[in-house]
């Protein structure tokens, strides 16, 4: 069940406005890849205890509150501070996907049915035990009540409960992701709390908030958006080394730091970084870089439906300027084929289009659009549509002027940027976002309109078969090799077709006082759902093996 009025990324707005991120040193999927008998997490000896950190403060801003339905959706932080205080049955470290609240699983031959051992001992924030009657609730709640972010669970046919510890998963049809994506994004939430809601996004009793987490919410102040959690003392998986976690709001991030009002926060500036390391500072680049900032064609355009035109347009842009200029750091120019150059998932044989204005100009002509006596194309004015001043469109205007091509800035706020992307009434929009970490089956989501991301999103307009017929047959492969071949092919159609050019990818970098906390990491293949950020809880758990 996806929620299209969802953000499950960042806006580019939300980008201008300082938020970052990072994702996993690796994005393949084997460690997503349906395990047998995973071990047992508590087999192990309980670890040892480590130091204590009294308190950690995080820039942050207002992202509502935190209920698996009120937290806002604009961005991954609502999501986040849900997270630390609902859990899922997986989750992910550096290494990859790990049990949660499940502790192991197994999964048939035929990919259908998964078979869930559930946490021993494990306790609510109000006392009451966890079991297996929350999960099953929890899934049949969704169907009703769709949880406030990503997970696709139209995939379940079924989740029935053997016993207290026990659920089994059936399936509609094979899902790879099925561990990382659905699993590991929808929180488990208690049947006692919320059986009686018919209105959970209103719901904001104390009850709310009842999880397993490893924090329970101390404060929110929803005038200022600051969050002051408190560890939850009895957490299951492991001592919360970080006792509490405050969200600060900053307007200047870096001054924040310095004057210790912050211990932690991310930036998608090369500039910010070379100050924050020269002023003492530790910083981490996301790898891989998993945001792209991209232009999406209107397909029902009279003329941008001509895919001779958006291959022009590509041929015009030299984007490793765009990239360089914008970021400050090495550039890392966006491939035809949507996927990052530094993914595992990357096409090398992908068809690309190098910075050649000669070819579209070439292009340009034998479309019919002839330059006037002072160099323009009379009958191509065409217009950019963004959400907030971006420097990128203002290139973009002067790269395309020279090949004879009148482009139009339009801002809009947004809220109206959302509707008319949504309503395909622009030309072009350009957009950013994150996400591109993870999984591949995003590719589907995003084209197929099952996105959460209205940013991402633009699948009703998207009218290729072929490309439809490979994101299926992706989406149920389990064989990796076999997998890698069919997204293979999806980024060459996407290529050839064009319907979206991402310009470049934007890393992010995470900037924070190494004696205050020094265990930040990228997460394997992002958060959840491939999102490039270092707010993941795990980090903030001493977690039993």
């Amino acid at each position: 069940m996806h929620k299209p009025a969802a953000l499950m990324m960042l806006s580019l707005a939300l980008f201008a406005a300082g938020c970052s991120a990072g994702n996993g040193a690796s994005g393949s999927t084997a460690n997503d890849t349906p395990a047998k008998n995973t071990p047992a997490a508590d087999t192990a000896p309980a670890a040892s205890t480590a130091a204590a950190v009294d308190i950690l403060k995080i820039a942050g801003s207002n992202n509502g509150y935190p209920s698996p339905f009120a937290f806002s959706a604009s961005g991954p932080f609502g999501y986040l501070r849900n997270s630390f205080i609902f859990d899922t049955l997986t989750w992910k470290d550096d290494k990859g996907v790990i049990p949660w609240l499940a502790k192991s699983w197994d999964v048939t031959d035929n990919g259908l049915t998964y078979t869930f051992k559930l946490e021993e001992n494990v306790k609510w924030h109000d006392g009451q035990a966890f079991t297996a009657d929350d999960v099953v609730f929890s899934f049949n709640y969704y169907k009703t009540y769709p949880f406030n972010w990503n997970g696709d669970i139209s995939q379940i046919k079924s989740v029935d409960k053997v016993n207290d510890l026990t659920v089994v998963f059936h399936l509609n049809n094979k899902y790879a992701p099925f561990l990382s994506d659905l699993v590991g994004i929808v929180p488990i939430i208690p049947k006692h709390v919320w059986e009686k809601v018919t209105k959970p996004a209103e719901y904001r009793d104390d009850a709310a908030l009842v999880g397993t987490g490893p924090y329970k919410l101390k404060k929110y102040d929803s005038a200022t958006g600051q969050y002051l959690f408190a560890a939850n003392e009895q957490f299951f998986k492991g001592q919360v080394m970080v006792k509490e976690v405050a969200f600060v709001a900053a307007s200047n991030k870096l001054l924040a730091l310095q004057n210790g009002e912050i211990d932690e926060t991310y930036t998608s500036s090369y500039a910010d970084v070379q100050t924050a390391e020269k002023a003492g500072f530790k910083t981490i680049k996301s790898e891989p870089t998993g945001s792209v900032v991209r232009i999406s064609f209107n397909l029902d355009h009279p003329k941008l439906g001509d895919k001779r035109l958006r291959q022009a347009l590509a041929y015009a842009l030299n984007r490793e300027e765009i990239s360089s200029k914008i970021t400050g750091g090495k550039p890392m120019v966006g491939s035809a084929g949507v996927v990052p150059t530094d993914s595992p998932w990357y096409n090398k044989n992908v068809k690309q289009y190098p910075y050649d204005p000669a070819q579209a100009e070439k292009i340009l002509d034998e479309l019919g659009y002839k330059k006037n006596a002072n160099g323009v194309r009379e009958d191509l004015k065409l217009s950019v549509m963004t959400s907030s001043t971006m420097p990128d469109a203002t290139m973009m205007k002067e790269m395309l002027k020279k090949v004879g091509i009148e482009l139009n800035l339009v801002q809009l706020d947004a809220a109206a940027f959302a509707t008319a992307l949504g309503e395909n009434k622009y030309d072009i929009a350009l957009t950013g976002h994150i996400g591109a970490s993870g999984d591949p089956d995003y590719l589907r989501l995003w084209f197929s309109g099952k996105a959460a991301n209205m940013w991402s999103s633009r699948g009703k307009s998207l009218q290729l078969e072929e490309f439809h017929k490979l994101a299926e047959q992706q989406m149920q492969e389990l064989d990796e090799g076999k997998r890698h071949e069919i997204v293979n092919k999806m980024q060459d159609v996407l290529a050839e077709e064009l319907p979206t050019l991402v310009l470049y990818h934007r890393p992010f970098y995470d900037i924070h006082k190494a004696e205050v906390f020094d265990k930040f990491k990228n997460t394997f293949g992002g958060i959840a759902d491939g999102m490039p950020l270092w707010e993941n809880k795990v980090y903030f758990i001493n977690v039993k093996k």
